[in-house]
């Protein structure tokens, strides 16, 4: 029986890999290798040592394979920087909490903890509701990615058409370090849990 890619790799590599053969099995610069690790994209053991610091389990090389292939590159624009600012302090989006298939329980949060907005929103509203900024929410109206209404000259928002913003790509692979998207993040986080 012919071995599949994944199978393939169990037999060239050992248990566990480093970072360098991380890089070759996901054709990946070191950069990007280093975001993942220390991103928990790819679960490692941290030795702290100088040669070989991250052990990484070749199964969970695979796993991150495996969703690759499933939803593209997991690497968000603009996330790797020649100065590595954001691998000191990663940043999580709803992505780093749902598992493939689980997009709709972001609208199922925000229809529950939001339920008491009216139906139709403003910009303030739907800053408040996902943390984002004023101002990147109106680019992303102007892009389109957010559908409205505009009534003198003034955004109104109906409900679901912030519910199909939220279960975008756009808005799940969305990062920041603000304390206003990492509170919205965290309480998601929490519900999630709850409902375990």
């Amino acid at each position: 029986m012919r071995m599949t890619k994944y199978e393939t790799l169990k037999e060239e590599y050992p248990e566990h890999v480093s970072l360098d053969q991380l890089c070759r099995i996901c054709r990946i610069n070191k950069q990007s290798a280093l975001y993942l690790v220390q991103d928990g994209s790819i679960p490692c053991m941290d030795t702290g040592k100088k040669t070989w610091r991250y052990r990484i389990a070749i199964d969970d090389v695979i796993t991150y394979l495996r969703r690759r292939e499933q939803v593209g590159s997991m690497m968000p624009t603009g996330s790797v920087g020649s100065r590595h600012k954001r691998l000191n302090n990663p940043r999580k989006s709803f992505a780093s909490y749902l598992l493939h298939g689980e997009e709709h329980e972001i609208a199922e949060y925000f229809k529950y903890i939001f339920a008491d907005y009216p139906d139709v929103l403003t910009v303030t509203d739907i800053s408040e509701m996902t943390g984002l900024s004023k101002k990147t929410i109106l680019q992303y109206i102007g892009t389109g990615h957010i559908k409205t209404l505009c009534k003198h000259n003034k955004y109104l928002i109906p409900k679901p058409y912030l519910l199909e913003f939220v279960v975008s790509r756009r808005f799940i692979d969305y990062k920041s370090n603000s304390e206003a998207f990492k509170r919205i993040l965290g309480d998601f986080e929490l519900w999630k849990t709850a409902k375990l």
